[in-house]
């Protein structure tokens, strides 16, 4: 009994040996192109709706339909991504270059002129009075704050001018791989589902719920906190303000966080337009960076209202560490994974609430 058992035993550690080699394989293959096959998933999935009703109207030709759509890919995001990224990049190199010129925003002294602006000028005498501060230092360390984040803003934005190549292959890349994605990918997720360990009702219940909290993400999230920073922007530029499109982006960045939102940007701007003695551009752009701020609650519920609500507070910690882990990916990443994490375990207890 022993030689047989002792072979079967040597055999299952043999296969599961080679299995672990093969996967290994596969991942050193693969791991420099994880980026573009995760986007071609998620925009096949975004996508699937569009390709099946294309796929109907082409009379069932999904080959059709998904070459379509991907062709039309790269119109609807390569195009405006990259304007984007040039006018990000252009606008960043403008404003570091006002604050190492001596910008009007850090010249403290037109700030606290008794006669333009009393109350300023008071306030600023009463803290330095009382905390022994000097007017030079104060903007001596204001400029070289801003004069840091402006080159940490113009490092990110450089890289990505300067690693165009390296991004347009990886796009192209990922647009071959949603080619068949989108072709094929129904087919291929029906088969990896039969491998769940569950009753095919459960089975189903559990996607089904994945998929709308996915869903519920890049749209209520993500589309939210572009319309935020779209507004901001068109604020900016309407009241005159430079860098419009950095800190558009700025806003639609901190439309994610769970507090201040986009208010972190275009309140700084009206206490700015007030200084300089903008009053009537400043009301409008308090009114505006208002209407901004409360737009989050008509938009979200609309855009959600067919999916589940997702915790601010998941969004927040998945996009910061989503993007230290995966790079830009993990704005997207990021959040699903840890909204899927509870997701799954909400699914595993009420399964088990149902056993017993």
């Amino acid at each position: 009994m022993s030689g047989p058992v002792s072979n079967s035993m040597l055999q299952r550690w043999l296969a599961a040996a080679v299995i672990l080699a093969v996967l290994l394989a596969v991942w050193l293959i693969l791991r420099r192109l994880v980026s573009p096959i995760a986007w071609s998933m998620v925009l096949a999935f975004l996508m699937h709706p569009l390709q099946r009703r294309l796929t109907r109207k082409l009379g069932n030709r999904p080959s059709a339909a998904a070459g379509i759509l991907t062709a039309l890919t790269p119109i609807a995001i390569f195009v405006p991504l990259s304007l984007l990224a040039l006018a990000f990049a252009q606008q960043v190199a403008s404003l570091t270059a006002s604050v190492e010129g001596g910008n009007s925003l850090f010249d403290a002294a037109r700030w606290i002129d008794p006669e333009a602006h009393p109350r300023i000028a008071g306030a600023v005498a009463w803290v330095a009075e009382r905390f022994d501060l000097r007017l030079a230092d104060l903007q001596q360390h204001l400029r070289q704050g801003v004069r840091d984040s402006m080159g940490v803003i113009a490092k990110s934005s450089g890289a990505v001018v300067l690693g165009t190549a390296g991004a347009l292959l990886r796009f192209f890349v990922m647009l071959f791989i949603l080619f068949f994605m989108l072709r094929d990918g129904a087919s291929w997720f029906a088969r990896a589902v039969t491998l769940i360990p569950l009753e095919r009702r459960r089975r189903y219940a559990l996607l089904s719920r994945l998929g709308k909290v996915l869903r519920a993400v890049v749209y209520g999230c993500g589309l939210t906190a572009l319309v935020q920073g779209t507004l901001v922007g068109i604020g900016f530029a309407i009241a005159g303000l430079p860098g419009f499109v950095v800190f558009g982006v700025l806003a639609a960045v901190c439309g994610l966080l769970p507090f201040g939102g986009a208010a972190l940007v275009w309140a700084p701007a009206v206490l700015y337009l007030a200084a300089m003695g903008k009053f009537g551009w400043a009301v409008f752009m308090l009114v505006w960076g208002g209407i901004v701020s409360t737009s989050d609650n008509f938009i979200r519920p609309v855009i959600i209202s067919r999916y589940t609500p997702v915790p601010t507070l998941l969004v927040f910690l998945g996009v910061i560490g989503g993007v230290g882990a995966f790079g830009l990916m993990g704005f997207i990443v990021g959040p699903v994974i840890l909204v899927l994490a509870v997701e799954l375990f909400n699914f595993a207890e009420g399964s088990m609430a149902r056993s017993r």
